[in-house]
């Protein structure tokens, strides 16, 4: 599940202080803003990182697809059936690709450093 239209790689979330990979996501939500989350090692308690979600799809696909439709007109239920199905399979394709590409060639470098010379367009 490749991305052709992007450089790609992929990375676990390393605790600074443990080198751990067990980590614990706190969701924050206020409501107008997006929702951050706060990492803390799972292991060692510490503070990890924060990032900020402008998006969330949860194993739970169906109702996650239904949550974005909610602006949208959608004119055809057999149309809307085909478009959550193959949203539910483009997650999981791209989890299994994202875990692929961690065992396979995992990135070594910090993710901050990833983020900073690789992808920094896409934050801004």
């Amino acid at each position: 599940m490749a991305h052709k239209h992007c450089k790609e790689t992929a990375r676990l979330e390393h605790c600074e202080h443990c080198g751990s990979t067990e980590m614990k996501n706190n969701m924050y939500f206020c409501k107008g803003e997006n929702i951050k989350v706060y990492v803390e090692c799972a292991k060692c308690g510490r503070y990890v990182t924060r990032y900020t979600l402008s998006g969330y799809t949860s194993n739970k696909t169906y109702e996650s697809l239904l949550r974005k439709f909610r602006f949208l007109s959608i004119n055809s239920g057999k149309r809307t059936k085909q478009t959550v199905e193959s949203f539910g399979k483009e997650v999981e394709q791209e989890f299994g690709h994202v875990r692929d590409l961690i065992r396979t060639q995992e990135d070594e470098r910090r993710i901050e450093e990833i983020i900073e010379t690789d992808y920094r367009e896409g934050l801004d």
